[in-house]
């Protein structure tokens, strides 16, 4: 069974929620709790096996300063692949969406509201990690994937 981590709680979700989710595309959802940026590069989430990522953003709870930065996967075997070009967006504030086109090599988007990841992105075993340029402040972060493999999960780093 998956785990989908909210917060504190965690629920362990059976085969048959999983296959609904997967038939519905919408995935099954991990959120990691605020975690703050600084100029290195921080493990959000740990992927086993291998999934189709259909969501990846994040919420600004604290601006810092200078904001360069975005997403990468750093398979355990293979190497690191950007998810997004490092982006500035230094003008974002509290509340505002942090997101990814699923289009590799393309901004960061961000704002009160972001376009979706336009097409999925398929990874192997490996961490999904933030990389920063700067100080850059505190989001939560949330990923939505479907499983390909059967023992595809998703946990908090």
């Amino acid at each position: 069974m998956a785990a989908l981590f909210k917060g504190d709680f965690t629920m362990n979700i059976n085969q048959s929620t999983r296959n609904m989710l997967t038939n519905m595309g919408v995935g099954i959802g991990v959120d990691r709790a605020a975690a703050t940026l600084a100029n290195e590069t921080i493990a959000f989430f740990t992927v086993t096996g291998q999934i189709q990522i259909t969501a990846l953003y994040g919420i600004m709870t604290v601006i810092g300063g200078a904001n360069t930065g975005g997403w990468q996967h750093n398979p355990t075997a293979g190497a690191t692949v950007s998810l997004n070009v490092a982006t500035d967006f230094n003008a974002a504030i509290v509340g505002d969406v942090l997101g990814i086109s699923g289009v590799l090599g393309t901004a960061l988007t961000w704002g009160g509201a972001v376009v979706g990841m336009m097409q999925p992105i398929i990874v192997n075993a490996g961490d999904i990690e933030w990389i920063s340029s700067a100080e850059e402040g505190t989001i939560t972060t949330h990923i939505r994937y479907l499983p390909l493999s059967l023992d595809a999960n998703v946990t908090v780093a």
